[in-house]
């Protein structure tokens, strides 16, 4: 383990470390799976942020209650060994393999059995629930068979039951991030650019299966709001017409006037109302067909520009690849009700701040997207008025939303809050964690980041890879964008994925 990181790191983490790892260890060896209700090894006064405020519940407090509160939730799952058996997917990938399009109707098209558990909440007997697992990387990418991220359904046997008035939520692994942050984080950058985007919290999960686990600690998992009706319910008070996640398609794809093939393609998730379902198809086909001078005049009749403007400027800032940038999925896209305008919302945002693959420190804040992978994007860039209220909106982020104050404060935070159950997490160790919020010198002047690696994220046979330690990355991240808004240097432009871009 010492060997992976270097000699000079390990010893920096033993040196700062040394006396609260003894005492991890022993918390291992002495208690198993049961977990300290505070940080080991913490003063308490810094511990009590996960553990000592009051508790929820489910039945009567709001969403709003569950994601705010500061403590660090346990939930408890119990399976039917003859239902966990049949929980991994017949393809032994993952869901339905990377690139291809789910089918209509949600969890039919993920390619894993729902499966019927009971749920223990805080100390509080749920009752039952359905899981599945979920995700394609992070499943194969799990470290552990228990910490594979999970889908939790609370209408089970059609009870219509919520949890803090939620109808499902994910239990997301953070496969590929030892920091245990990188997705809490980022959707807090998107929160603060006024982007729509998911709110998450923390939760220490234990899986009994009968003959087979009893009570064991899988893990600390993010949690994240599922993106629903709900969802949407609580940020405009009004339900969408409809819900599109695309996946394996390249830019938006005109696909003619019939619906039912953008319900395919597209991957519908809710049934879609005829109006809504035009106005997509219109907005496809003016993203696609119109003149440069047509594009300029009326894309705001389609589009909220600013909010797509804002979210486009996020995930480049915080170079999250795994997204339209590279991949052209981990996205949602709906129509607002009350204004008739097309809204982009954020997904999986496990591999943000160059977790995706190595060497992306300097991306590009003016071509951020791999060639012919986001037209939308690329349009929108090439046009003058619009490229410069985004360079705005960067500076903007770059300045407040992202300054280097603020990503200090939001680490330590979100540090102090997990950092006992992520200590103790089977899944990873004290140490990979603890790397990720050591004091880096910065670069010197033109050192580039990219320190000769291919980049590649050449498949998925490795479940040791994280992305860069966190404040690392981000402190080396704001000099970036800082340098090249000043144009002291030029960026690296995007490339797609996995070594291929559209239609190869």
């Amino acid at each position: 383990m010492w060997s992976t990181i270097g000699p000079e790191v390990a010893a920096a983490i033993m040196s700062r470390n040394v006396f609260r790892l003894m005492i991890l260890l022993a918390v291992i060896g002495s208690s198993g799976a049961a977990l300290p209700q505070h940080g080991a090894g913490r003063p308490p006064a810094q511990a009590t942020v996960a553990s000592d405020a009051p508790p929820l519940d489910p039945s009567n407090d709001t969403s709003d209650d569950f994601f705010r509160s500061p403590r660090v939730h346990t939930l408890e799952l119990t399976i039917a060994a003859g239902d966990y058996a049949r929980m991994p997917p017949a393809n032994g990938h993952g869901g339905r393999g990377m690139g291809g399009p789910q089918q209509p109707g949600g969890d039919a098209g993920s390619g894993y059995a729902k499966v019927p558990a009971t749920l223990r909440f805080d100390g509080q007997d749920w009752g039952a629930i359905t899981i599945r697992y979920k995700g394609n990387s992070s499943f194969r990418g799990a470290r552990t068979d228990l910490k594979r991220s999970l889908k939790l359904d609370f209408n089970a046997a059609g009870q219509h039951r919520r949890f803090f008035g939620m109808s499902r939520l994910n239990l997301n692994n953070n496969a590929f991030d030892s920091s245990q942050m990188r997705e809490t984080l980022a959707y807090d950058v998107f929160h603060h650019a006024g982007v729509p985007a998911p709110r998450t919290a923390y939760a220490r999960v234990f899986i009994t299966v009968p003959g087979e686990h009893q009570r064991e600690y899988a893990g600390l998992f993010t949690v994240v709001e599922q993106i629903d009706q709900a969802f949407f319910e609580e940020r405009w008070g009004h339900k969408v017409g409809v819900l599109l996640k695309p996946e394996g398609l390249s830019g938006l794809p005109d696909l003619g006037s019939d619906w039912k093939a953008y319900a395919s393609s597209y991957s519908a998730k809710l049934p879609t109302k005829s109006r809504d379902a035009e106005r997509m198809m219109r907005f496809v086909k003016f993203v696609d067909h119109s003149s440069d001078q047509d594009f300029a005049a009326h894309l705001e009749d389609y589009l909220d520009v600013d909010e797509f403007l804002r979210f486009l400027a996020a995930e480049t800032v915080i170079v999250n690849s795994d997204s339209p940038l590279a991949m052209n999925h981990n996205y949602y896209l709906t129509i607002r009700p009350d204004t008739g305008k097309v809204v982009w919302v954020p997904w999986d945002m496990n591999m943000a701040f160059g977790g995706f693959r190595r060497g992306e420190v300097d991306l590009s804040i003016y071509r951020p997207s791999a060639p012919g992978m986001f037209p939308l994007a690329d349009r929108v860039l090439a046009d003058t008025a619009l490229f410069e209220r985004y360079k705005e909106i960067v500076r903007d982020m770059i300045q407040d939303n992202m300054s280097r104050a603020r990503m200090d404060a939001e680490i330590h935070h979100v540090e102090t809050a997990i950092h006992s159950a992520a200590a103790l997490d089977p899944s990873s160790s004290a140490t990979q964690f603890e790397v990720n919020f050591l004091d880096q010198p910065r670069r010197a002047a033109g050192e580039s980041g990219q320190s000769g690696e291919s980049g590649e994220f050449s498949g998925f046979e490795f479940r040791d890879r994280n992305g860069p330690p966190l404040r690392q990355f981000v402190d080396q991240r704001i000099e970036s964008v800082h340098a090249q808004l000043t144009g002291q240097q030029s960026g690296v432009p995007g490339r797609a994925g996995f070594g291929f871009g559209p239609g190869q």
